[in-house]
């Protein structure tokens, strides 16, 4: 069965470059983005996925990931609207009713403020033509307009099944949209469990060339405005002096990345912060076995696939209260520490508790994770997918 694999957003606007053909082969081919590993989860239960980009480069065209999938390159159109574009592709909507028989969007809580987006757009478009399952990470509803909440509700409300992370976003959907229960599933994206997993940080430290003496932070992801980035960076160097012996790893790109450059110089900070730019996940493995703590001080809602790969490494997590991360982390279960996001005290305090406290936050039970393998969600996805199309 051919599953479409769709995210609503314009692509190139995600990764600050258009996604030529060499964009395409070098970084999306060898990504380990959850795209993927949703994709990856399908193939081993016998479906036929293909994870769709959209981009305005101008021809479609189709590219092999290294995990065997197919991805699609759709042509979108980018309209200047107010303060917001619209983005709009006809020849997704036409290659989605001719060639799959399922559209699941990837992509989470996708809205624009005041216009249709994509995703009202796409759901209008293939209602009553296929099953349609979404997902929904999360995210303010409240500065929503009245007429784009009712939108937005009438487009949730035409999908046949909605997937969320948290309980809090279940309520969310039932109390705020009106979804009936029965139309929502929680599950969580999938990882490799064979990747993350405990290591010895001598032979992790081997496998990436890093000096195993020195104590580590770790931060993953985006390197963008909403993650925390410039709060975490003036604590670290607050906490330079006090713990001498504590580095601070970097990985992941993004419009921040001269910021942060710029900010280590300025603080004499070169040989405190080592910034690793975008890894596989082949690599980013050990540094979470080298790592004291992950520290996750941004705003996303949903559940951050890092957090799970952290635990999964053994390694405990700082992270913000948002979303579904109050739900797998608090210190009674002593595998991190919750604080407020933008509070920098908080914040602070939970870095030297870790740092002072590391053997009290290793020694946590992981055994929940093994519903977090490709097996088991790609199981359960195809449980929903054969229920919808019985109906």
């Amino acid at each position: 069965m051919k599953v479409a694999l769709v995210s609503t957003f314009l692509e190139d606007d995600v990764y600050e470059k258009r996604l030529t053909d060499k964009f395409m082969e070098e970084v999306i081919c060898n990504e380990d983005h959850f795209y993927h590993r949703i994709a990856k989860s399908l193939t081993s239960v016998n479906f036929e996925p293909t994870v769709f980009y959209m981009s305005q480069e101008n021809n479609e065209k189709k590219f092999l990931h290294k995990y065997g999938h197919e991805i699609i390159r759709v042509p979108s159109k980018k309209i200047s609207f107010l303060h917001e574009p619209i983005v709009y592709s006809s020849k997704l909507i036409n290659n989605l009713k001719k060639n799959y028989q399922i559209c699941n969007f990837v992509s989470g809580y996708y809205v624009m403020y005041k216009i249709p987006d994509m995703f009202d757009y796409t759901v209008f478009k293939l209602n009553n033509k296929m099953p349609i399952v979404a997902r929904w990470a999360g995210g303010s509803h409240k500065w929503l307009a009245p007429i784009r909440k009712s939108i937005k509700k009438s487009a949730l409300q035409k999908c046949d099944k909605i997937l969320v992370s948290s309980i809090d976003e279940i309520n969310v959907l039932q109390e705020i949209f009106n979804i009936n229960k029965e139309k929502i599933s929680q599950l969580i994206n999938p990882i490799d469990l064979i990747l993350f997993q405990k290591r010895n940080k001598n032979f992790a430290s081997k496998k990436i060339s890093i000096n195993s003496d020195f104590r580590y932070l770790l931060y993953v992801g985006r390197l963008t405005k909403n993650k925390g980035l410039e709060l975490l960076l003036e604590v670290f160097n607050e906490l330079k002096s006090k713990y001498e012996n504590v580095k601070l790893v970097i990985i992941g790109e993004g419009t921040l990345t001269n910021y942060i450059k710029n900010f280590v110089i300025k603080n004499n900070l070169q040989e405190k912060i080592i910034l690793e730019g975008r890894l596989t996940h082949e690599k980013i493995c050990f540094y979470y076995n080298i790592s004291m703590a992950l520290i996750n001080p941004g705003f996303s809602a949903g559940l951050p696939n890092v957090i799970i790969e952290s635990l999964a490494s053994g390694t405990p997590v700082i992270t913000t209260d948002v979303g579904a991360s109050k739900e797998y982390i608090n210190e009674e279960k002593q595998n991190g520490i919750l604080i407020k996001p933008s509070k920098k005290n908080e914040l602070k305090n939970a870095i030297i508790k870790i740092i002072e406290n590391e053997n009290t936050f290793r020694n946590f039970d992981i055994k929940f994770l093994e519903k977090f393998s490709y097996q088991e969600f790609g199981e359960k996805l195809a449980s929903i997918y054969s229920e919808l199309l019985k109906k």
